[in-house]
């Protein structure tokens, strides 16, 4: 018979095909979970007892929260070389202990140096403040820069110390990516005015800056073994997205289970599709672990921050994993609330039919034009 005839042929190929989607290697394979889902909290560590006072109320209060998202300055912790005083930091995850939540240690360099770094001999760069949603609005500060040895030694050396310390605790469940930075753990560094005329005179920034961040995500990783390395999308001074894409690839290469990107500027002004970091999740998210943070406060009405329902939509396009809520909005058990049931709605629906819903209710707001990332619409 004719099947027959060629059965020597197809028979390699049929048993190719099988091992192929049997590997666990295979692009058939069922994505590993994600290690953060749902809802989590901003918070900065303080050394002060009111502040962690109120934390501890409100967090204990708030159940609709995951886990949250510890800030810390290194410069705070770190005063003295080779000396850092965890004794803040510990208090926080003591409380979080306490009720058995799930936490992230974002540690910040860039403006968030300690001055010892610089005094050590590290080059610094100069540059001003340029958010004018910031309190400290055109200021001048300094930030190291990021392929400096010096600066890279003292750096590592405590993610070290951070990792001896915290990454056995089980509730400690995610790192942020930071080692070229300026105000926030995203990856803007300073680009208005004269700031790109001085990196171009510092040489190839570009293959500099991909250096740095290989050499981070792996020390991260090593550090915190069984952690997810989360990293804060946002375009890096002149660069075009696709520098963006070569730190994800070389991440999810090495640690393609652990390795999250995160957008930090959700609104809910309009649909956010052609902005350069919600449109680089959206081309990932079928391959890397990925989530968003507020911009700012949802629970107040304005033109920056817009409306919750818009922002669930974008988060629900995106099918974000985690959404990480502005402090004021994690720590109210009502504007969380409110939150976590307009995501459940949107997920329950999809984002078809949540986006006609909108529609319907006068709530929709148009896709953005934007491209890039601005001032209204980062940390930075």
């Amino acid at each position: 018979m004719q099947p027959a005839k060629f059965s020597h042929i197809f028979r390699p190929f049929l048993c190719g095909l099988t091992l192929v989607m049997a590997s666990p290697f295979s692009v058939f394979a069922e994505r590993e979970p994600p290690i953060r889902t749902g809802l989590w909290v901003m918070q900065k560590v303080s050394e002060n007892a009111g502040a962690l006072d109120a934390f501890a109320n409100s967090i204990r209060a708030n159940h609709q929260l995951t886990g949250v998202c510890l800030n810390v300055a290194w410069k705070e912790v770190e005063k003295e070389a080779g000396k850092p005083d965890f004794s803040a930091i510990d208090k926080f995850v003591a409380v979080l202990r306490g009720i058995g939540m799930k936490y992230q240690l974002c540690f910040k360099p860039g403006a968030s140096t300690p001055p010892f770094v610089y005094a050590d001999g590290a080059q610094s760069f100069e540059t001003r403040v340029t958010n004018p949603h910031r309190a400290n609005f055109g200021e001048a500060i300094v930030i190291p820069v990021p392929w400096d040895p010096i600066y890279q030694r003292n750096f590592s050396q405590v993610i070290a110390q951070l990792g001896e310390r915290y990454a056995s605790d089980p509730l400690c469940v995610s790192v942020v990516l930071t080692c070229a930075n300026l105000l926030s753990a995203e990856m803007h560094l300073p680009k208005h005015g004269e700031d790109l005329a001085k990196w171009k005179a510092l040489g190839n920034y570009e293959e500099k800056l991909l250096y740095v961040y290989k050499k981070y995500t792996d020390e991260w990783a090593k550090a915190f073994p069984r952690q997810e390395i989360s990293l804060h999308l946002s375009k890096v001074l002149d660069l075009p997205p696709q520098f963006c894409e070569r730190v994800i690839d070389y991440g999810l290469s090495k640690y393609p289970t652990r390795f999250t990107i995160q957008n930090c500027q959700l609104t809910g002004r309009r649909e956010d599709t052609g902005m350069m970091t919600y449109d680089l999740v959206q081309k990932y998210r079928d391959r890397a672990h990925h989530g968003f943070q507020s911009l700012a406060s949802l629970a107040h009405d304005g033109e920056r921050m817009g409306s919750i329902e818009m922002a669930v939509l974008n988060v629900v396009h995106a099918q974000g994993e985690y959404w990480e809520l502005w402090r004021g909005d994690g720590l109210s058990v009502e504007t969380s609330a409110a939150v976590a049931r307009a995501w459940e709605e949107g997920r329950r629906l999809g984002y078809d039919a949540y986006k006609k819903k909108l529609i319907s209710e006068g709530e929709y707001r148009a896709k953005s034009m934007r491209r890039g990332n601005t001032a209204q619409t980062s940390a930075e």
